[in-house]
């Protein structure tokens, strides 16, 4: 495939992917069978991250498709966290069971759309970052609340909310 056919490939799997992901089970996620292995979710997690890390595209500068990878990269990355600890697997097998896609995260209260943040796309990345946090999830917290800050580099709530989000990584609480 050429580079151009490559790119037309991604952006139509991210579409389609994007499109399906609220009904769609972390097994899915991963192209997995709920029987599958340890092993074989690591290696289909592995697999997707290659293919889906918004660094490894960063060559399409198109704003809704950068924040509908880094969606479902995300997602990769949460079915990936879930599905590998026994635990929570167990504990997801059961949601799932109940008919709920994700894992619910408690009685946490989502985080509302804060309005001093001017840009939209600065907003969804702060967005996806709250809900990283709410999941114990620093290190796409960072990484999400990196992206808002390149669009809007002057919002003090992004700068604090980073620097609370990389003290949580840096203490090790973060994934």
């Amino acid at each position: 495939m050429t580079t151009d056919r490559m790119r037309i490939a991604i952006e139509q799997f991210v579409e389609r992917a994007y499109a399906a992901l609220e009904q769609t089970d972390y097994y899915r996620v991963l192209g997995m069978s709920s029987a599958a292995s340890e092993q074989e979710i690591r290696d289909a997690y592995y697999k997707l991250a290659a293919r889906l890390h918004p660094d490894v595209h960063g060559e399409i500068g198109d704003p809704i498709f950068r924040q509908r990878l880094t969606t479902v990269f995300s997602r990769v990355v949460e079915a990936y966290r879930v599905l590998s600890d026994p635990a929570r697997r167990s504990e997801y097998d059961q949601t799932l069971a109940g008919g709920n896609m994700r894992i619910s995260q408690g009685a946490k209260v989502k985080p509302q759309v804060d309005h001093g943040i001017a840009d939209a796309h600065a907003r969804r990345f702060y967005q996806l970052a709250q809900q990283a946090m709410d999941s114990g999830d620093a290190r796409s917290a960072v990484m999400n609340l990196r992206i808002a800050l390149s669009t809007e580099p002057d919002s003090a709530l992004l700068r604090d909310a980073l620097a609370r989000a990389e003290a949580m990584l840096a203490g090790g609480r973060g994934k």
